[in-house]
């Protein structure tokens, strides 16, 4: 593998390295992860750029590599692109990179290394396995300080863009519990009245004026499901998260608790709450994984709480 240093192409390479990145620059500027690719022919007109469009066009394949393959494959009505050389400002992922094996690329040039996808040198070797039929020249690092101060730009302007909406964020104050009895978890079904999607839900709801969560927090477990309960304060901890319900995206502030029955356990009743209200139901705790995976934060709150239910031996 060579560097850019060491290129016999070293002025060729950094100026279609600087036109890929001008690409990737703007599709930065539209949301998506800045990457730009330029594919050149053996005489060294260009045949095709591209940059990620996998946002835009909401598709997995949107990368800008294999958009070039393909526009340049179009432009000379043959898959195969021997001799053609590929620029691009980020190390290719094992997509790509078995794109350009599959098209026989000659050569491929690329800027930034990326550590956590790269098929090229990072985690693979695909372009220069001995055991495929066809191998890649590949140059590394072209304007590598230059490509890698544009990913990381981008992913810190998303980062603060992120940190600010969740500052400026109007969060409902909740309380949730989890209720346990003899590997069984109490809660209701439901159906979003907006989308029509179905849910499992724990028991829990909005923290009223001058309730505590823990007051809320059986006072909601009583309405929607007719139990009383025993919650055990010390295991709180709060969650901020979003969730889609009627329509909407709900910023929601929820403290959780992990409890038991305080009463003998019963058949659950019939209960008349909300129009989205569908039933009390008990559900193994073995299903947990597959019934709350409609929230990445709701089940993450729900196996660090039936953690501790089992040690409790709930």
């Amino acid at each position: 593998m060579n560097s850019e240093f060491s290129s016999p192409h070293q002025n060729s390479d950094s100026k279609w390295m600087r036109r890929a990145l001008k690409l990737a620059v703007k599709a930065g500027e539209k949301g998506e992860v800045p990457v730009g690719a330029i594919l050149v022919s053996p005489d060294g007109e260009m045949l095709a750029k591209a940059s990620n469009v996998r946002e835009t066009l909401a598709t997995p394949i949107g990368h800008a590599e294999l958009l070039a393959l393909h526009r340049g494959s179009k432009k000379l009505n043959s898959w195969r692109l021997e001799d053609c050389t590929l620029y691009v400002t980020l190390e290719p992922c094992v997509m790509c990179a078995g794109a350009i094996q599959q098209a026989r690329i000659g050569r491929v040039v690329y800027g930034a290394s990326d550590a956590k996808a790269g098929a090229v040198e990072s985690l693979y070797q695909i372009l220069q396995d001995s055991r495929l039929n066809h191998q890649v020249q590949v140059t590394a690092g072209v304007l590598k300080t230059e490509c890698s101060q544009v990913i990381t730009d981008f992913f810190q302007s998303r980062r603060d863009e992120i940190k600010k909406e969740k500052t400026e964020k109007v969060y409902r104050k909740r309380a949730s519990v989890l209720v346990v009895h003899k590997n069984k978890v109490l809660g209701f079904n439901a159906i979003d009245p907006h989308s029509g999607a179905k849910y499992f839900f724990v028991p829990g709801g909005g923290i009223e004026a001058g309730e505590s969560p823990i007051v809320s927090a059986e006072r909601e477990t009583l309405e929607e499901t007719g139990y009383r309960i025993r919650i055990f304060a010390e295991t709180e901890f709060r969650r901020k998260y979003d969730f889609p319900w009627n329509g909407k995206i709900n910023p929601c502030d929820t403290v959780f608790y992990l409890a038991e029955l305080a009463e003998p356990w019963h058949a659950p009743t019939e209960i008349k709450d909300a129009d989205y209200h569908k039933g009390v139901e008990w559900i193994d705790a073995n299903k947990i994984d597959k019934v709350f995976a409609y929230n990445k934060d709701i089940l993450w709150a729900v196996q660090k709480l039936m953690k501790v239910a089992k040690k409790r031996r709930l």
